[in-house]
């Protein structure tokens, strides 16, 4: 009986990483990048060690967990008082850069490609959430001022689920086939009933049950092994909950993680250390599959427009809007681009392309399909080696401005 190496590839992997992970981030490299690419060589386009049949439910599963995890382990390491120290360059962000990014994105995806509006809707707002966990490495840096390392945590942690209700509507309007069949009063409401019950439930669900964590630990009712897995499952019950109550499962853990009860020196611990080894394993898992079964089937797809999109976007479509939303504040222009670059896509936009997939199915159904499944592919993959690879850059650029 044969077996798939999936499980080898993947230990290998991450073994032979974890020798040297110290030593190859000093020259840019970043785990996201290697596993990536393993994913690229083990598939067909070169060595075909493996092909796994994964079914792209399962990989939105994966995609989900990984990312609900994500936004909650890093807004728990968030001070609820930045919010109020930093909360003009947050707002702006996700009130004015994310519409702007989005309508943007989807402009000029329809200029590079015509007649296909609903498309081109759809890749805007896929492609404007950004990535918490490409950006980890600006997170922990010092070296970068605190309220710029606040903003792009918030902002990660939150636009994902802003942007979603918009890519469902969209997805409704193609399923219904025309604009004048979708209901603008439902979708509104619909609209309010994910941000409000979102929010609520996670600032509800974050604060009783960190309170419940902590108390529980301080009275030693619970050992350090269920502290961490009970802080895990703290931010599943909370993306269940809110998904299933009818709010938005992103935006819960985001909150959640940010109202975890103000004692909450055990539970944060645990979260910290749970992202940093099993958090960062997942991510992993989802980079190597996603280098393994999506990056294979779109490259036969690329064309010259979607590789102009792609580089468009990760520049021009994300950095003009921030720019615009950060008029008025006191932010140097290096600071403000600082900002627009670092808007690195990876799972959430993965998650979405896996949704449309889903929903929708493949070109038969959604004319256009070609277009949007190799654009959104082509720029995760881009964003993932160009924003990984410019940290450095930006780390000495930056630092050497504060210490003139």
């Amino acid at each position: 009986m044969e077996h798939d190496p999936l499980l080898l590839i993947l230990a290998a992997g991450l073994l032979g990483f974890g020798l040297i992970s110290q030593r190859i981030e000093r020259i840019a490299l970043t785990a996201p990048m290697l596993f990536l690419v393993l994913g690229i060589i083990s598939g067909p386009l070169l060595f075909n060690w493996s092909s796994p049949a994964i079914e792209s439910t399962a990989l939105k599963v994966i995609a989900e967990l990984t990312l609900a995890l994500i936004l909650f382990t890093d807004a728990s390491q968030v001070q609820r008082s930045h919010l109020v120290k930093f909360e003009n360059l947050p707002i702006r962000l996700l009130a004015l850069g994310l519409p702007m990014t989005m309508i943007l994105g989807g402009i000029c995806a329809y200029l590079l490609f015509p007649g296909h509006w609903q498309v081109a809707v759809m890749i805007g707002i896929i492609l404007a959430p950004t990535d918490a966990a490409l950006a980890q490495s600006v997170f922990t840096a010092t070296a970068i001022k605190e309220k710029l390392r606040h903003s792009i945590t918030v902002e990660s942690g939150l636009n994902d689920g802003l942007a979603l209700p918009f890519l469902l509507l969209v997805i409704a309007i193609a399923s219904a086939g025309s604009v004048d069949s979708v209901d603008p009063f439902y979708w509104t409401n619909f609209l309010l009933q994910q941000v409000a019950l979102g929010a609520l439930i996670g600032i509800g669900v974050g604060h009783f049950g960190g309170y419940a964590l902590e108390t529980a630990a301080r009275h030693e009712w619970m050992n350090p092994v269920f502290q961490r897995l009970s802080s895990v499952a703290l931010a599943l019950v909370t993306y269940t909950s809110a998904e299933h109550i009818g709010g938005n499962g992103f935006i819960a853990v985001f909150m959640a993680g940010l109202f975890l009860h103000a004692g909450r020196t055990i539970a944060v611990t645990r979260l910290k250390e749970f992202g940093e080894a099993e958090g960062q394993l997942l991510t992993l898992i989802m980079f190597f599959l996603f280098g393994l079964i999506y990056v294979p089937d779109a490259l036969p797809e690329l064309t010259t427009e979607v590789f102009c999109y792609a580089l468009l976007s990760l520049t021009v479509i994300r950095i003009i809007p921030v720019l615009l939303a950060l008029i008025g504040t006191d932010l140097m222009l290096k600071e403000k681009l600082f900002l627009g670059w670092f808007g690195p896509r990876g799972i959430a936009s993965i998650l979405y392309l896996l949704l449309v997939v889903e929903q929708l199915g493949f070109s038969e159904t959604l004319p256009g399909y070609d277009l949007l499944f190799p654009t959104v592919v082509t720029t995760v993959v881009l964003s993932i080696f160009i924003h990984g690879m410019s940290v450095p850059i930006w780390l000495r650029w930056l630092s050497s401005s504060d210490k003139r």
